[in-house]
């Protein structure tokens, strides 16, 4: 894939801005990163899809999200 080299084992990440090979070792960290974004960004979600939303609640909620670990 232009000159990006991939060994068996690799995961490759692909989509409309280009791709990355992340090496088999490092496959789970991106799987807990993944979930991570998941949880904080149910938070922002929760708070935006509100029919009463507010930017201060929104903004309350991603601080919180911030901390979520």
């Amino acid at each position: 894939m232009a000159g990006m080299t991939v060994n068996p084992g690799d995961l490759v990440h692909a989509d409309k801005h280009g791709a990355v090979v992340v090496p088999a070792d490092a496959a789970r960290a991106v799987a807990e990163a993944a979930e991570l974004v998941t949880r904080r960004e149910a938070v922002v979600l929760e708070a935006a899809r509100s029919p009463s939303a507010t930017l201060e609640e929104i903004r309350r909620a991603m601080a919180a999200s911030a901390k979520i670990t």
